[in-house]
């Protein structure tokens, strides 16, 4: 709930707001336990029901669970129009819920009505998807719907639209949380929880490279499709282009500069005793960045990509790791490279050396290896004369040695 606070206070929401936001966040909690109880599974799967305009619309979702089950790790629901928002959470039973407490509970006839029940598992409302196909962990699962922290049937714009929302509330914390005679801690803890929204936007989007759509319908259920599609060719490059501005582009993760001296924790007893307390905003961006690179260029994931071109993914392994060395490399090549881009383009080579020679190297396919190998070759190749000022032809000659080291 952090976030819909920190969102309210900075859009001026009265007591009422804070009030609702947290009774609200309160009532889901506790249909979610009480789920539990009736043993109910965690559905990863069940954000994936209503548009992001059916979502924003208040009069649409009123009452409404946002998602086909409160079983879901789903979303806060914010809109960017703070006039049109509507409820935040879960305000009801999601359909799947109804329809699993029907099946654990109801005392069926015979087998006929019992098997009538469960062949409507293919019904749009009632999709699902446990733990174990949720994709919350780098290379874990495949299917992108079944993810933590998302909302909507279409994530990626869901996502675009949180980063939109993030940096523009990112832009007025200063006036909001200066207050006089306080101590800074609250204008800390709006910039880190923005920041911790827009990395798991970040983390969201990733999973649809190289993601495959999993139906777990029986051989001629109705209503059933194949059991595994790929992500379609637009939605991989509307998920790589999304990535390429939030989370590796120059301005990826950008704050008003005269934020970074106020990121202050309130100090108590002995604070700060095994370290120094400046904020370490660089290692924090980069550990949002290489999250999603974690994902990305893991080996499932890249193993997958090359695969699942013989059943349908048209987001070839060569195209994608072109765009990627784009993303990282082409829009600063030019010109000064930024102390947040020398992080991210160094780590991002010492990742494709790895490939190649590191101690796990053995675990990608050939094909992927290959194209870390081309990787390396055309960013040296961008790299042949080295410009800008001074840190930036540091940075772009430690990145020859790198690649040069690799080739030895």
């Amino acid at each position: 709930q952090l976030f819909g606070k920190t969102f309210l206070e900075i859009s001026d929401a009265s007591d009422y707001d804070l009030d609702r936001i947290e009774k609200e966040g309160l009532k889901s909690l506790i249909m979610h336990e009480v789920g539990h109880t009736l043993g109910l599974n965690h559905n990863m799967k069940a954000s994936y029901i209503y548009s992001p305009d059916e979502l924003y619309d208040a009069s649409f979702i009123e009452g409404k669970a946002l998602t086909g089950s409160v079983m879901d790790y789903a979303g806060i629901n914010l809109t960017k129009n703070r006039s049109a928002q509507g409820q935040f959470y879960d305000m009801a039973l999601g359909p799947y819920d109804i329809w699993a407490i029907q099946f654990g509970y109801t005392p069926f006839k015979d087998d006929s009505e019992r098997d009538a029940l469960l062949g409507r598992s293919t019904e749009p409302q009632l999709i699902f998807g446990n733990d174990a196909d949720d994709m919350r962990s780098p290379g874990k699962a495949i299917d992108p719907r079944v993810m933590t922290g998302d909302l909507s049937n279409d994530q990626i714009r869901y996502s675009i639209d949180r980063y939109d929302l993030v940096n523009d509330m990112m832009n007025k914390i200063i006036d909001k949380f200066s207050v006089e005679g306080n101590t800074y801690e609250d204008l800390r803890r709006a910039y880190y929880t923005l920041n911790s929204q827009a990395a798991r936007a970040g983390d969201v989007i990733s999973r649809f490279i190289g993601g495959v759509y999993v139906d777990r319908a029986n051989i001629g259920q109705e209503g059933g499709n194949k059991p595994y599609t790929p992500v379609s060719l637009s939605d991989q490059k509307r998920a790589m282009n999304a990535i390429k501005k939030y989370v590796f582009s120059p301005s990826a993760y950008n704050a008003p500069t005269n934020v970074y001296n106020l990121l202050a924790k309130q100090r108590r007893g002995f604070d700060f005793f095994s370290g120094p307390e400046d904020p370490k905003i660089h290692d924090q961006v980069l550990s949002y960045q290489t999250r999603v690179l974690a994902h990305i260029l893991h080996p499932n994931t890249l193993q997958r990509i090359i695969d699942s071109e013989l059943y349908g993914n048209k987001y070839k392994l060569s195209e994608f790791m072109t765009d990627l060395n784009d993303a990282i490399f082409k829009d600063d090549i030019n010109t000064d490279v930024n102390t947040f881009r020398q992080n991210l383009q160094a780590v991002y080579v010492t990742r494709l050396v790895d490939m190649i020679k590191g101690k796990s190297s053995d675990r990608f396919k050939i094909p992927a290896r290959s194209m870390a190998i081309h990787n390396l070759s055309e960013i040296g190749k961008m790299l042949k004369k080295p410009n800008g000022n001074v840190s930036s032809v540091a940075h772009r000659n430690h990145i020859k040695l790198l690649i040069g080291n690799a080739f030895k």
